[in-house]
């Protein structure tokens, strides 16, 4: 099933929020961050616009018209997964600031048998000036009965001849290599504090029903842990110095899972840092991640 292509280039209405010091110290605190410079200087963590976003993007993909049907619309929202993100900053938002924000469909794709559906969200302060935007790229995965009717209509056809493996990349140099823990219940004290309340990260039936093996911590959780550990160890607990962030979102995290950072620099260049993040079983749960580091 593809989506409407008519709604690529919609926008949104504009979302006006202020920046509260509880909500933000809420957020800190289901990430589990214990950076003091936030609350010293008076300032939210990058990762917080996604709270402003959440709602924006959510609106795009559970409208209606953008699927064939209603039935549609709640299977496809319910087979929804966040693949890719990017986030470019200014500066850091400050307490009790007004953001303007709103979203606009950048494009929509079919790639096999599955949706690509592309948003963006800008943030703008009370001088017109844009202080950040936000990337989403969300995969709306095939159903089962759609990916047997595929393999069913392949079965005569010739096989493809076999591609030859991909030449192993030589390992990076690491020049950071740093552990965190997700905590069991931090799917439900994230959800409270993003506002993201996707049930397939608290519900375990709807889980279930996405073809989960039970809930798992959302994306932007363990993005926002990531870079939290970023921020720690690799710019001395300064987060003013980040000029973007982009990653690819390539397995599911669980809650207790214990992840590890691995971090290097390319051609001696210290302003981008790539990383991966690694489970306890050598997945990699997130790849191509570049820490964009101002001068």
């Amino acid at each position: 099933m593809a989506l409407n292509t008519k709604y690529i280039g919609y926008k949104t209405e504009t979302s006006s929020e202020e920046i509260n010091q509880d909500d933000v110290l809420e957020y800190l605190s289901s990430i589990g961050s214990s950076n003091p410079f936030y609350k010293d200087n008076n300032v939210a963590p990058h990762m917080f616009n996604v709270v402003h976003e959440i709602g924006l993007v959510e609106s795009i993909w559970k409208m209606e018209d953008l699927y064939e049907s209603r039935e549609e619309m709640d299977r496809s929202v319910l087979m929804l997964v966040h693949g890719e993100q990017t986030m470019n900053f200014s500066r850091l938002l400050k307490f009790d600031e007004k953001i303007d924000s709103y979203a606009t469909v950048e494009n929509i794709q079919q790639k096999g048998l599955n949706n690509i559906l592309k948003l963006k969200v800008l943030h703008i302060d009370s001088d017109n000036n844009e202080v950040g935007d936000s990337s989403w790229t969300l995969f709306i995965r095939a159903s089962d009965s759609e990916i047997e009717k595929a393999k069913e209509l392949r079965k005569n056809e010739p096989s493809k001849p076999k591609k030859s493996p991909p030449v192993q990349a030589e390992e990076p140099k690491y020049i950071l290599e740093s552990n965190f823990d997700i905590e069991d219940g931090i799917t439900y004290k994230y959800a409270e504090a993003s506002r993201d309340q996707n049930p397939i990260h608290i519900d375990k039936e709807t889980a279930g029903r996405a073809g989960l093996q039970g809930i798992i911590v959302h994306g932007l959780c363990t993005m926002a842990m990531t870079m939290d550990n970023l921020i720690d160890k690799y710019l001395n607990s300064d987060p003013s110095r980040i000029s973007s962030i982009s990653l690819r979102f390539s397995s599911p995290v669980w809650p207790g899972d214990k992840l590890k950072v691995n971090g290097w620099n390319l051609d001696n260049n210290s302003d981008l840092l790539r990383f991966e993040v690694e489970n306890d079983s050598k997945t990699k749960v997130i790849k191509s991640g570049k820490l964009t580091i101002k001068d």
